[in-house]
């Protein structure tokens, strides 16, 4: 397994848990240091479209559900699992031509069995969320109950440890230099460390990196990354969920604190320049306050610049790659939501042979190797 973010994890879990393989986890630093610990994590199928991306997310999101009652039990609705945090997700507009766009969403999404509702805001302050300055008490609010935040990092390191206590062996602080293949079949890895690792099938899950391993085969695999900028502020706690509004995204981030985000934002990093004190993170810190005023002597603890590693198409690369027997990849936008579902999947088709439904359409066959 290369690469210990949530999507890695998950699939060496899975592996490790089968007791049908002898797993290796290599990570060129910690698990869930990468892009993982730069997500915003939201936890759901909201804006995934086509139809079967759709789906594919759906059931991600409800295979996060079903992992933390299998990992406790089910004790307590998964009282302990402290890396997942239901409690739905809320979203309104500012103006009459996103408003039209949030209800034709909302509209799709209840024709696709999604659960989405309409609320007042009067409602969500008096019941949901009371320190949130809504435009007006009229305001129509989205809110699907069904949606989470998940703490990734937290999550990435639990199922590395499951990994490990299932018999999962470890190796950190080591780059793959070599892919080697005998007879055309993947035989062994090699390291930055100058150690060789004879192995029988090899999981490209390195997020942003992927597409350097997959070039230690010989192989293409198009990226088009974005960065993405999360602010992690102490706060306490004035938020209890996701929110959505047009210029800012929150949600709690832990105990006494706060993350927040924006693709607007996003859209800028190309020329952000952590040392030089960019206004970026301010102007951001700005945005929160004013649809959260509690949060008017909140300070920034921390500033996440995150690469996410999207195939070129925009839609998720799974599954044995035809040309390199033994060799497999699981890369894809929305690695938190899809993370536990992929390394269920991946880890049946890697022992078993059989592909699942939910992923035949995102295979990597599609991307051609390289000439």
């Amino acid at each position: 397994m290369i690469g210990a973010g949530v999507v890695g994890a998950s699939v060496a879990f899975r592996l490790a848990r089968s007791k049908e393989a002898r797993v290796f986890i290599i990570e060129r630093s910690r698990p869930g240091c990468g892009t993982t610990s730069a997500s915003f994590a939201w936890a759901n199928a909201n804006e995934k479209t086509p139809r079967d991306y759709f789906e594919l997310n759906r059931a991600g999101l409800e295979e996060h559900y079903r992992l933390r009652d299998e990992l406790f039990n089910g004790a307590r609705a998964g009282a302990g699992a402290s890396w997942f945090h239901p409690g739905g997700n809320l979203e309104w507009s500012g103006d009459a031509k996103s408003l039209e766009r949030l209800e034709r969403r909302v509209e799709r999404l209840r024709s696709w069995g999604y659960a989405a509702e309409w609320k007042k805001a009067s409602w969500v302050s008096e019941y949901l969320e009371p320190n949130v300055a809504f435009p007006s008490p009229k305001t129509p609010v989205a809110f699907f109950p069904e949606e989470a935040w998940v703490d990734a990092p937290y999550l990435a390191n639990s199922l590395v440890e499951h990994a490990r206590e299932a018999g999962a062996e470890m190796r950190f602080g080591i780059a793959v230099t070599e892919i080697e293949a005998e007879g055309g079949r993947v035989s062994a890895l090699r390291f930055d460390s100058g150690d060789r690792l004879p192995v029988d099938a090899v999981v490209n899950a390195a997020g942003p990196e992927a597409d350097r391993v997959a070039a230690l085969l010989g192989r293409t695999l198009p990226l088009k990354p974005s960065k993405g900028m999360i602010l992690r502020l102490a706060a306490g706690s004035p938020v209890g969920r996701l929110i959505h509004s047009q210029h800012v995204n929150l949600r709690p981030d832990g105990p006494e604190h706060i993350a927040i985000n924006h693709g607007s934002i996003d859209r800028e990093l190309g020329s952000y320049d952590a040392r030089a004190k960019d206004s970026l993170p301010y102007e951001l810190l700005e945005r929160a306050r004013a649809v959260v005023p509690a949060l008017e002597n909140a300070k920034i603890e921390g500033v996440r610049i995150g690469v996410r590693p999207m195939p070129e198409d925009g839609l998720p690369c799974v599954g044995a790659v035809p040309e390199f027997p033994g060799y497999y990849e699981a890369v894809t936008h929305s690695g938190v939501t899809l993370g536990p579902l992929l390394g269920r999947l991946l880890a049946r088709e890697i022992l078993s042979g059989e592909v699942d439904e939910l992923i035949a359409l995102f295979r990597p066959h599609r991307f051609a190797r390289a000439r």
